[in-house]
């Protein structure tokens, strides 16, 4: 077997091993995250929204569209987003990040703070969008091209963007935070014995 080969096949068992060890933990941390992201998106909706009648709110497993024109009463369908569909990718990022061997522990953990803190920054964009999303009274709005654009984004996001995202990032930060010596660039069996996954 190839070192290379069996260099990857290893990454690819400890990112599983990582992967799901990290779920429940995810599972148990899912409500305070959702009321982070709450508050977060609620800052900038006071900012951007005016007049202001949207709130968020985390509750439980989703965050929750509260409207101050819309009064909750009984038998009111609830809108929201539910905590799976919107932060999942937390989980691929961190196991991304702890996965790689030989890798120094301030460099891994300064990747984890840059990714996690770039991921609730696309998470709170997802959130601000998504609340534009069901402001729109009748489906009719979404039927212009623009509006049909503006579904497929979110449909893309949600099924394909979100997962590959954190991939991306985790790459581009590895490559920026701490740099390539010259010495991998131009001997790649030495840069192998450092960088080996």
């Amino acid at each position: 077997m190839l070192p290379n080969t069996r260099a990857l096949l290893t990454f690819a068992a400890r990112f599983l091993l990582i992967f799901f060890l990290i779920v429940p933990v995810w599972f148990l941390v899912t409500p305070a995250y959702n009321r982070l992201l709450a508050v977060g998106a609620n800052l900038l909706l006071a900012l951007i929204e005016s007049p202001r009648v949207t709130t968020l709110v985390g509750w439980k497993r989703d965050i929750v569209i509260v409207r101050a024109d819309a009064p909750f009463r009984g038998g009111t369908k609830l809108q929201g987003f539910t905590g799976t569909l919107t932060h999942f990718n937390l989980i691929l990022m961190v196991a991304l990040v702890l996965a790689p061997r030989r890798v120094e522990w301030r460099r891994r953990c300064t990747v984890l703070v840059a990714a996690l803190g770039l991921l609730f920054v696309t998470h709170v964009v997802y959130l601000l969008v998504g609340v534009n999303f069901f402001q729109q009274p009748e489906l009719e709005a979404f039927q212009d091209p623009v509006g049909r654009l503006y579904v497929w984004g979110l449909n893309f996001y949600l099924s394909i963007a979100s997962q590959l995202f954190p991939v991306l990032l985790w790459m581009a930060l590895y490559r920026t935070i701490g740099g390539v010596s010259k010495t991998e660039d131009t001997e790649p069996e030495a840069a192998a014995g450092r960088w080996r996954i």
